[in-house]
């Protein structure tokens, strides 16, 4: 219930990631997503509303559209209970988009976690995913990451909501052209062969819009830029 309380104190994303964290770590737990589910053939990153993975996995798994084969999120829609990803079902020799994202995750050291689906009014899907072993969890811990995912989730939401009632953050054209590449998943280094620019300088288009849009990292730059639709992709 404290850590329900501190969630519900939060006034922004940065305040809710640390939280969760914390908390998440008592069960040991380290990486973790907080997001909508997208329809088919949508982009899911307009939908992400916190993530706590690894960058490189977040930018691969976001840009090759992998939301939509992952047997963990699919599964998500056919129930309202936490499960193991484990228990999510698909047939490894027929499925091979679905083994493929498996098997890619597997090798960022994202094989095990837990999955709490979020039903939400209208139809729409959530999703609060945890990366960790399960296999120690009891019912009562179960039951405490439950609570804690719709928390988190529905806080989130709620910030999201106000965000959009507030006048929108504006980035530079540059700064705008460089997060595009970001979010396409290319380092500065390539960013930099692409543009003209220094590696150096494409570092500091990004450094500059996270001081513009109040984000902690690079990757929290490129989500909020295209919450705000300040990027299309």
């Amino acid at each position: 219930m404290s850590t329900i309380e501190a969630l519900q104190g939060q006034e922004n994303p940065e305040g809710i990631h640390a939280v969760v964290l914390d908390s998440i770590r008592h069960y040991g737990f380290e990486r973790f997503i907080i997001s909508g589910l997208p329809d088919p053939g949508m982009d899911v990153r307009p939908f992400v509303l916190l993530s706590g993975w690894d960058e490189e996995w977040y930018a691969r798994y976001t840009s090759l559209g992998y939301v939509h084969f992952d047997p963990v999120a699919r599964h998500c829609f056919a129930t309202t209970l936490p499960f193991d990803w484990s228990s999510a079902p698909y047939d490894a020799e027929a499925d091979l988009p679905a083994r493929r994202v498996m098997d890619e995750a597997r090798d960022f050291g994202m094989d095990e976690g837990f999955c709490v689906p979020v039903h939400l009014e209208g139809g729409m899907q959530g999703v609060v995913s945890l990366v960790g072993r399960t296999d120690w969890l009891d019912e009562k811990h179960r039951l405490e990451l439950h609570m804690l995912a719709l928390y988190a989730h529905g806080r989130l939401r709620f910030l999201n909501t106000l965000s959009r009632t507030q006048p929108r953050r504006a980035i530079t054209r540059r700064e705008a052209e460089v997060l595009k590449w970001v979010a396409n998943g290319k380092t500065a280094s390539e960013i930099a062969e692409i543009t003209g620019l220094s590696a150096r300088t494409v570092n500091q288009h990004c450094e500059n819009a996270q001081r513009r849009l109040g984000t902690n990292n690079r990757l929290h730059t490129v989500v909020e830029a295209i919450r705000h639709k300040l990027i299309t992709l």
